[in-house]
C-alpha cells in the first residue's frame, strides 16, 4: 500500500470542480430546456404576503428557498451555475462528514460523488424541482452538525432542534431521522445506541403529533410526504429510492471504506478511474433520458411567451415538433406575424384544427389563452389567464397576460395590481415598469405596436363565447369585426386543415374588403385545386393568383402524374418535392 498514492484533499476538490463545470455545461446546452420550463412554473415575489403562505406548513420554507433559487433560471448563464453548485454541494458536505467518521483518511472520490450523480439523473426529469435537491442537502448538513461533537449536550441539542429542522425541511426530516438512527446503531457506543435511537423516535413522533394536531392542522399525508418528490415515473422513483438508501446507509459505508476496501477504493488511481467510469455511465443515461421532442416544445413555448415570433417559426420549421402543443405555438407565432395562411404547411401539421385552438380544460389551461389573445378575444384570453393563476398560482406568463389584457380593456387599476406583482420580482421588474407607464398614460397603449393592434381588432358587438366548440367563435368574431384579419386567417386555416375547399372559395370574394391586397399562398393553392377539379373560375373579389403559384402547381401536377406510376413511392417522392404545399397535405394527409 505504501507504493501506491493515496488520494488527497486536493483530489477531492478537483473532482468536485470538474463535476460542477461539467454539469454547468450540460444545463447551459442540452439540458437548458429543463431550467427554462421550471422557471415558468412559479413566480418568486419579494413580499411578506408571498412569504407568509410558505410559513404555514412544514417544508414551506424549503420550497420558498427553492423558488428563490429557481428564479435565477431565467438567466442562461447564472441559472446553470446555481443548479450545478447545489448538485455539487452534497459531495463537499460528505467530504467533511468523512473527516468526522474516518479521521485521517480521505474517502473514495466515487463514494463522495454518488449522491450528486444520482441527483443529476433525477434533475434530468423536468419536474424534478429545486426543493428536492435542497432537501437532501439539508439532511446531509444536519447530519454533519449531529456528528460534529461527541459531547452529551450536543446530542441533546440535535434532538431539541429536530422539531425546528422538521419545520424547515418537511418530510426530509424523516429521512434524517432514519439516517440518525442508522448512525447510532452502527457507530455509536453500545450503551448509547439504543437510547439515542429511542429518543429520536420519540422526538419524531412528538413533532409529528404537535404539527398534526396543534400547530398546522395539515393532512397527515402532507406531513409525511411533503415536499418529497412523488413523480409517477418508474426510473425516477428507483433513482430516488437509491439516493435515499445511500443517504441513510452512509454511516455503514464509511467504516467499510476505511477497514475492508481501503487498499482499493482509497487509492488515487482506482478512485479516479471508478469515478470516471460512473461519470461515463451517468452521461450515457442523461442522453438516453433526454427527449429532443420535449426540449423543442418547451423552447418553442418559451419563445412564444417571450414574443420572439420569428425565432419560434424558425425553430419549428428547422426542427419540427410532432407534438400538439409545439404545433399549436407554431401557429400562434404565424398568426402574430400575419403569416398563418402563407406558411401554415411549411411546418408540420399533424393534428388538423386541433393545433389551431386548444379545448378548455386542465390539460391546456396554461396555454389556451394565446389563441384568444392573438385573434382579439381579449376577455376570453383574460379568463384563461386568470383561471391559470387561480389553479397554479402566479406565473410570469399569466401575470403578464393579465396585465396586458387589463390595459387593452381599459381596466388600469387592475393592470397596476398585476404590474405591481411583477415589480416585486427580480427579472420582470423592468418589463412591468414599461407597461406601468401605459397605465398612467393610456394614450401610449394605442401607439404600442402590440397592444394598439389588439385594440383595433376588438369585437364591436358582444356574443357568447362557446368554449366547448372554440372554432365556432371565429365566424361570430369575424361578423362582429370584419376588419379582424387574424380571426379571418384562423378561420381560413381551419378550412384548409379540414380540406373544405368549397368554403375557402366562398370567402375569397370578400378578402379585398377585409384589407387583403394579395391572396395568401395556401389559399391560392386551394383555388388552383378547385379550378383543376371543377373547371370553374371562382370570384376572387378583384384579387389575382400569383403567376409563380400557377407555375408551381403545373410542376406539382406533372410530378404527381409521373410519380403515380409507382404507388409504393408516390407519397415519398411528392413529399420530397412538394411537402410544404397545401396540395401535398390535401392528397396525402
Amino acid at each position: 500500500m505504501n507504493r501506491t498514492k493515496k488520494i488527497k484533499n486536493a483530489d477531492t476538490f478537483i473532482s468536485l470542480a470538474i463535476f460542477l463545470i461539467a454539469v454547468s455545461v450540460y444545463f447551459f446546452s442540452a439540458g437548458n430546456y429543463i431550467l427554462i420550463f421550471q422557471e415558468t412554473q412559479s413566480l418568486f415575489i419579494f413580499s411578506g404576503e408571498y412569504l407568509h403562505s410558505f410559513l404555514l406548513k412544514p417544508g414551506g420554507l424549503l420550497e420558498y428557498s427553492a423558488k428563490y433559487l429557481t428564479q435565477f433560471y431565467a438567466d442562461p448563464i447564472i441559472g446553470p451555475v446555481v443548479l450545478s453548485v447545489i448538485l455539487t454541494l452534497p459531495g463537499l458536505v460528505l467530504f467533511f462528514i468523512n473527516k468526522r467518521l474516518i479521521p485521517g483518511i480521505s474517502g473514495s472520490l466515487l463514494f463522495l460523488l454518488i449522491p450528486s450523480f444520482l441527483m443529476l439523473l433525477m434533475q434530468a426529469n423536468y419536474y424534478h424541482m429545486m426543493e428536492y435537491n435542497l432537501g437532501f442537502l439539508m439532511v446531509l448538513l444536519y447530519y454533519l452538525l449531529s456528528i460534529s461533537s461527541e459531547k452529551k449536550y450536543h446530542n441533546i441539542l440535535i434532538l431539541v432542534l429536530f422539531p425546528l429542522f422538521y419545520y424547515l425541511a418537511g418530510a426530509f426530516a424523516l429521512i434524517f431521522a432514519v439516517l440518525y438512527t442508522a448512525h447510532n446503531m452502527i457507530i455509536t457506543k453500545e450503551r448509547h445506541k439504543y437510547i439515542n435511537s429511542l429518543l429520536m423516535l420519540i422526538t419524531s413522533v412528538f413533532s409529528f403529533l404537535v404539527f398534526y394536531k396543534v400547530l398546522f392542522l395539515q393532512p397527515y399525508e402532507h406531513l409525511l410526504l411533503y415536499p418529497l418528490p412523488v413523480l409517477d415515473n418508474s426510473g425516477y422513483k428507483i433513482t430516488f429510492l437509491l439516493l435515499s438508501a445511500y443517504t441513510v446507509l452512509y454511516p455503514l459505508l464509511s467504516p467499510v471504506t476505511s477497514r475492508i476496501m481501503l487498499s482499493r477504493f482509497n487509492n488515487k488511481l482506482y478512485s479516479w478511474l471508478s469515478s470516471f467510469l460512473v461519470f461515463v455511465v451517468v452521461t450515457f443515461l442523461l442522453f438516453k433520458i433526454y427527449n429532443p421532442q420535449t426540449a423543442r416544445v418547451i423552447k418553442l413555448e418559451i419563445l412564444v411567451f417571450d414574443e420572439k415570433w420569428n425565432e419560434a417559426i424558425s425553430l419549428h420549421e428547422k426542427s419540427p415538433s410532432r407534438n400538439l402543443i409545439g404545433q399549436y405555438f407554431y401557429n400562434i407565432a404565424l398568426s402574430e406575424t400575419g403569416q398563418l395562411c402563407d406558411r401554415l404547411f411549411m411546418g408540420i401539421q399533424d393534428f388538423g384544427t386541433g393545433a389551431l385552438v386548444l379545448p378548455w380544460g386542465d390539460d391546456h389551461l396554461n396555454r389556451g389563452a394565446y389563441f384568444y389573445y392573438s385573434i382579439g378575444l381579449i376577455n376570453e384570453a383574460h379568463r384563461w389567464a386568470y383561471e391559470e393563476m387561480v389553479v397554479y398560482g402566479p406565473r410570469p406568463q399569466n401575470i403578464k397576460l393579465l396585465a396586458k389584457t387589463s390595459l387593452i380593456n381599459g381596466d388600469y387599476i387592475m393592470a397596476v395590481k398585476y404590474l405591481n406583482i411583477l415589480k416585486k420580482t427580480y427579472y420582470y421588474r423592468t418589463w412591468a415598469e414599461k407597461y406601468e407607464k401605459m397605465a398612467d398614460n393610456p394614450s401610449l397603449i394605442q401607439s404600442d405596436t402590440e397592444l394598439g393592434a389588439k385594440m383595433k381588432i376588438l369585437p364591436k358587438n358582444n356574443f357568447f363565447i362557446k368554449f366547448n366548440e372554440p372554432q365556432t367563435n371565429l365566424p361570430l368574431l369575424i361578423e362582429s369585426q370584419p376588419e379582424n384579419k387574424k380571426a379571418f386567417e384562423y378561420y381560413m386555416a381551419g378550412l384548409l386543415l379540414t380540406k373544405n375547399i368549397e368554403d375557402v372559395i366562398k370567402n375569397i370574394s370578400g378578402m379585398k374588403e377585409r384589407g387583403f391586397f394579395l391572396i395568401p399562398r395556401y389559399i391560392e393553392e386551394a383555388v388552383l385545386i378547385y379550378q383543376n377539379s371543377t373547371n370553374i373560375h371562382p370570384d376572387l373579389g378583384g384579387l389575382v393568383i400569383n403567376p409563380s403559384t400557377r407555375a408551381h402547381f403545373d410542376s406539382y401536377f406533372a410530378a404527381y402524374v409521373a410519380a403515380r406510376k409507382n404507388p409504393a413511392t408516390l407519397k415519398e417522392m411528392m413529399q420530397n418535392q412538394f411537402g410544404d404545399t397545401f396540395w401535398y397535405y390535401f392528397h396525402f394527409k
